[in-house]
């Protein structure tokens, strides 16, 4: 759950033939529009994944143009105009010409121009298959199914994928071919690193898997060990250099599968087979997504250790904001203040809540592990009930609506709070929020009690430590 840190972008143009290096224009024309706006919108980052957005306004005529950013080979980019979507795919310097009929949106939808094959292929798939994006959503309920029947079923589903392609590859650029087939299969691959706690979970209907039987990792354990420096621009292929290692080396024993521990072995079993650049950005994301659950001194540790192994690396930059983040995060420190907006309008600051203990629980309505931590957070809360403790919600949705109804439809209690920005939301970029759940427990004195803090289902250690704090 995937995610923030606002990219330098390219800028918006209306009628301009202007090129930018890393970038694709869009020009088009739509008529009987839905709004007065087209909005494009990717996920683009290497270590972090950053929502890029572009509107482009409609003119009188239905005409507008874009420039919009690409870091990848072929960038998955989403369209929304009114309550219609699509995607494109296109590579840099890309520009396409798109013309559409919104009252028969998917129907009429056809892109002329350099980069148009690929655009077609997209707005193609889309009516006959749905969204390429939803592929790795679409293999999740196969988890419930026991390891071998799920290894054959998401084949099959993958397979299925792919004959569509070779059916429909007429003009289409053979690298093209080759991006969108390693991009469906690392989100196969990936689906299976999280099958043995999500089959646990969803055959036993519990929020933890528990302990997981052995024959589960049979599915992970298929993955091929065939690694592509060319591929690290596909977030899927990422997303498995990034965990495959603490699997084969037996740590990945929970539901948090992006909780990456550390493991010597692991990182043996990476320097053996990882190509050069693969290599190197596995050891930038193990630092980065431990730096949430190390402590200051061992996230120190092993970011000095990186810096010795990769003294010019591309990805120093984001590892030093965050190793900086880290040390103000770190127990002992004063909180980052920030003032806010409750649910029912009194405008508060944090360093307001001095005197009290205080937990902040950054989550989302849409976040499936967020409401599985909800019922433990109620025995929380119930055990401190009357007492100088705070529980301050924080979401990152950027549907108020969606908010406000799961905390009617939840009974979530506490102080609740929502900005707009979602990711970007200066709360959140503040406390360098990257996914949800997140937690932090504050004392009275208004500083960090822990730099590794307890979800609510860890309920036994969060009470302790919190009533620790109280004294």
């Amino acid at each position: 759950m995937i995610r923030s840190v606002i990219l330098s972008l390219a800028t918006l143009l209306l009628a301009s033939n202007t090129l930018y290096a890393d970038s694709v224009t869009i020009r088009g024309k739509i008529t009987n529009p839905l709004s007065d706006e087209i909005t494009f919108s990717t996920y683009d980052g290497m270590l972090e994944y950053n929502q890029v957005e572009r509107k482009a306004k409609l003119d009188k005529d239905g005409n507008f143009s874009v420039v919009f950013p690409v870091t990848a080979d072929y960038m998955d980019i989403s369209i929304q105009h009114g309550d219609q979507g699509s995607e494109l795919w296109l590579r840099d310097g890309d520009v396409v010409n798109m013309t559409l009929d919104a009252k028969d949106f998917d129907k009429t939808l056809h892109y002329t121009g350099t980069g148009a094959a690929t655009a077609n292929f997209a707005a193609k798939h889309v009516l006959d298959r749905g969204m390429s994006q939803q592929f790795g959503a679409n293999l999740q309920p196969l988890m419930a199914k026991e390891p071998q029947e799920f290894l054959t079923e998401s084949k099959a589903m993958l397979q299925k994928e792919l004959d569509y392609l070779q059916e429909n590859k007429q003009g289409l650029p053979e690298a093209f071919i080759k991006s969108l087939t390693a991009k469906l299969s690392y989100t196969m691959y990936y689906d299976w690193l999280i099958y043995p706690p999500y089959h646990q979970m969803m055959t036993k209907k519990e929020r933890s898997p528990g302990d997981i039987p052995k024959e589960n990792y049979i599915v992970p354990a298929s993955i091929p060990m065939v690694f592509d420096d060319n591929y690290l621009s596909i977030s899927s292929y990422r997303n498995v250099v990034g965990s495959i290692f603490e699997n084969r080396a037996g740590t990945l024993d929970s539901v948090h599968a992006m909780k990456y521990k550390v493991s010597d072995s692991s990182s043996i079993l990476a320097k053996q087979i990882l190509p050069k650049k693969s290599r190197e950005f596995y050891f930038a994301h193990k630092l980065h997504n431990n730096m949430k659950y190390a402590t200051v001194a061992k996230a120190d540790s092993e970011y000095r250790a990186f810096r010795k192994m990769y003294p010019k690396s591309e990805y120093m930059p984001v590892v030093e904001k965050s190793m900086a983040l880290k040390r103000k995060l770190g127990a002992g420190q004063p909180a980052i203040d920030f003032a806010f907006t409750s649910l029912d309008g009194k405008k508060m600051k944090l360093s307001d809540l001095k005197g009290k203990v205080v937990y902040i629980d950054f989550w989302a309505s849409w976040c499936g592990p967020c409401m599985r931590e909800l019922p433990s957070a109620k025995k929380v809360e119930e055990h401190f009930k009357g007492r100088d403790v705070v529980f301050l919600n924080v979401s990152i949705d950027e549907d108020m609506e969606a908010w406000k109804n799961a905390i009617e439809k939840k009974h979530i209690e506490g102080i609740n709070v929502c900005e707009p920005g979602g990711w970007k939301a200066p709360i959140a970029l503040k406390y360098g929020i990257q996914s949800v759940p997140s937690y932090f427990l504050i004392d009275k004195n208004g500083k960090f009690v822990t730099e590794t803090t307890p979800r609510p289902s860890e309920t036994d250690n969060l009470i302790g430590l919190i009533e620790n704090a109280l004294n």
